[in-house]
């Protein structure tokens, strides 16, 4: 399937889970469906809460045939930060995986932010500033590592580049100053400042690759451990999707949508 087709078949899935209707999918003999890594069966879960959704912003790559979004999904009226990633072989789905968070306003949350997606990911690279498939996943993955080994000099940032949490611009801005952080930070500090945590980046995955538009969309759990003398909320697994936008081989806006876990758990994708 093209790009398109598959950011067509995202749009019909969410309309399908809106309407509690599994039944308008092709679905795959075996086909495996997760919310928040705990495995759901078809028509449970999101699928019988009578959820909409707003702010959808979807990305596809038709040599692994998977297509990803990011935006809010209204649970029980809330608006609630939310991730999907879908997968097709020979047109029959066979893979789903959401996450949807419980952590929608704060100091690195803010879900009103995601119901007004950036144009930017959308924005065509120049060919002569694109990044190849191999590029575009070390680009992710050096994001990855760099928050792994707490060095916010692995990855490749943009001078311009901003990282978002949930919606909530978490870089270059004084809202981090009311935060426990109590910082401002650029993308590179704040990988730097997480050493204390010991941050283990795993089952790290890239189901969307796209060159014309350079998007890098990724699956990964990340393990904050206990900081001690220091009480802090985020510690445990941290499930998300991060989305990077590629340009010149460099890192030039991250968005992640995250949900918390308990610390190791498995996601199992």
């Amino acid at each position: 399937m093209d790009r398109e087709t598959l950011i067509g078949r995202m749009d019909d899935y969410l309309a399908a889970v809106a309407a509690s209707d599994p039944t308008a999918l092709s679905c795959a003999p075996g086909f495996r469906y997760t919310e928040n890594a705990a495995t759901i069966l078809p028509g449970e879960g999101l699928w019988g809460l009578g959820v909409r959704f707003g702010g959808i912003q979807s990305f596809a790559d038709s040599e692994t045939g998977q297509v990803v979004c990011m935006g809010v999904a209204f649970v029980g009226g809330q608006p609630r930060p939310f991730a999907q990633r879908l997968r097709y072989s020979d047109g029959a789905l066979t893979e789903a995986e959401a996450i949807i968070s419980t952590d929608a306003k704060g100091h690195f949350a803010d879900v009103e932010q995601l119901l007004k997606p950036d144009i930017i990911y959308g924005a065509v690279v120049p060919p002569h500033r694109r990044t190849d498939r191999a590029g575009l996943r070390d680009a992710a993955d050096r994001y990855w590592e760099g928050l792994e080994q707490s060095d916010g000099f692995i990855p490749r940032f943009n001078y311009r580049c901003d990282k978002y949490d949930n919606g909530a611009k978490t870089t270059n801005t004084l809202r981090t100053l009311l935060s426990p952080d109590g910082k401002v930070h650029s993308c590179a500090s704040a990988l730097n400042d997480t050493r204390a945590a010991r941050p283990k980046a795993r089952e790290r995955r890239y189901p969307v690759l796209d060159i014309e538009l350079g998007i890098a969309a990724s699956f990964v759990a990340v393990d904050f451990h206990p900081i001690p003398d220091h009480p802090r909320p985020d510690a445990g697994a941290m499930y998300m999707l991060g989305v990077f936008k590629v340009v010149d081989e460099e890192l030039r806006i991250v968005d992640e949508i995250r949900e918390f876990l308990p610390l190791g758990t498995p996601i199992g994708w």
